[in-house]
């Protein structure tokens, strides 16, 4: 998968972001929706994470390798073209003392027979209420 935003990605606390991407395979050809059998989404803190290796804590808003093919915020077109919309609920601020918190979104899909693909998207999590 191809991010259509330079990396990190960044979104406002608390308000709805638009994510871009197309999904390619191993030899960088698009693949269609049609040819997708699963595309999840795991969206979790990286510090949480960094501190605390595969605690569910670090996930934010329950997307725990949800289904998000065609679902969930997530539409892929005829043309591989992916759109992820973030909400609200997904930009949260876990540590109100940073100006920026860090997320990660981690994309996992398979297609044909046995071919897979994964691709991390890091996001960066402005704090406009930022409390000390």
């Amino acid at each position: 998968m191809t991010a259509q935003t330079t990396q990190p990605f960044q979104a406002k606390e608390g308000c709805t972001a638009k994510l871009t991407a197309t999904i390619r395979d191993e030899d960088e050809a698009v693949i269609p929706a049609a040819s997708l059998n699963t595309l999840t989404l795991l969206l979790y803190d990286q510090a949480t994470e960094h501190a605390s290796p595969g605690s569910t804590g670090a996930v934010i808003n329950g997307r725990n390798r949800q289904d998000v093919l065609n679902a969930n915020g997530c539409t892929v077109s005829t043309g591989g073209a992916l759109a992820m919309v973030f909400t609200p609920a997904d930009n949260v601020i876990l540590d109100t003392s940073s100006l920026t918190e860090r997320h990660v979104a981690l994309f996992e899909y398979t297609y044909a027979v046995t071919k897979a693909g994964k691709e991390e998207v890091l996001i960066d999590v402005v704090n406009l209420t930022r409390t000390t």
